[in-house]
């Protein structure tokens, strides 16, 4: 929180997170301490109680605590350490083959778009498992069909320039809610005229970067138009089909069977050479 221009320690959030760390060490799992911190009435957000496994896997990794930057020491550096230690330990298994690596980062769903997670713990052939309860599909493939599906995929893609439509970068309509609070808490300020200069500063700051976040970035579509030119050229090398999946592709959606579909920075769904849809 700041206070004063400066950042300090939240009373109540700082203790939370304490106790989270401390609940995992105490060998409970990231939803049961998630279900703890709902029934105690701790807010992740200001706007809601609700929490769920991803919201303490996040904390659990956040390195803010350890006192970077401008921000006030929360956990121990022994602390953190020793929860990293422990993740480590549950989340050992056969290790993930580097060509696997890139599309386990864009795994997701293909019946609800949640994110994906690669299991290998007795089961042999790894599992992919939806991360949403509520679907939970699971889908087994072996690594090379899977990486040989994504390659013909990305193939099969680079013969197709003409779906590399850059996505619409229109800017919203409008200040976003923050930059509207944030303007209000400024304006306030200068009304009452005896905040601090740090404080107004502080203000300044946050309003000028929300209203600079609210600027669409030019740069994927840039980047689009120029491996599309790539492709219009000739055909697909090795190279250029690794920038086809660092550029192009948002998400690699998998469904039953193992079967692989490519979700494209503009929405678009590829699913065959012959096939594609929208999002």
């Amino acid at each position: 929180m700041i206070r004063n221009g400066k950042a300090g320690l939240h009373p109540v959030e700082a203790d939370a997170v304490k106790r989270i760390y401390q609940m995992y060490l105490d060998g409970l799992s990231y939803q049961q301490i998630a279900n703890e911190m709902e029934r105690q009435g701790v807010k992740y957000h200001q706007h809601t109680d609700r929490w769920n496994k991803h919201m303490v896997k996040r904390m659990l990794e956040n390195e803010t605590y350890l006192g970077t930057g401008m921000y006030p020491r929360l956990i121990t550096s022994e602390v953190f350490m020793k929860v990293c230690l422990q993740r480590a330990g549950k989340a050992s298994g056969t290790p993930c083959p580097d060509h696997i690596a890139p599309i386990r980062r864009k795994a997701v769903c293909a019946r609800c778009g949640a994110a994906m997670a690669r299991d290998t713990k007795s089961y042999g052939v790894p599992r992919w498992r939806c991360e949403n309860p509520d679907c939970a599909q699971t889908v087994r493939v072996e690594d090379p069909v899977l990486r040989d599906s994504l390659t013909q995929r990305l193939q099969a893609l680079a013969e197709k320039p003409s779906l590399l439509i850059p996505p619409d970068t229109r800017r919203q309509d409008g200040p976003s809610m923050d930059a509207i609070r944030i303007q209000n808490e400024l304006n306030l300020a200068f009304n009452r005229g005896a905040e601090s200069a740090e404080l107004i500063r502080a203000l300044i700051f946050a309003a000028a970067a929300e209203s600079y976040s609210a600027i669409p970035d030019p740069t994927p579509g840039c980047r689009l138009d120029c491996l599309r030119k790539r492709l219009d050229a000739g055909p697909a090398d090795e190279g250029v089909l690794q920038e086809l999946m660092d550029t192009a592709v948002k998400a690699i959606r998998l469904g039953n069977g193992g079967a692989l579909e490519l979700e494209l920075i503009n929405g678009t769904i590829f699913t065959s050479d012959r096939e594609e849809r929208t999002a």
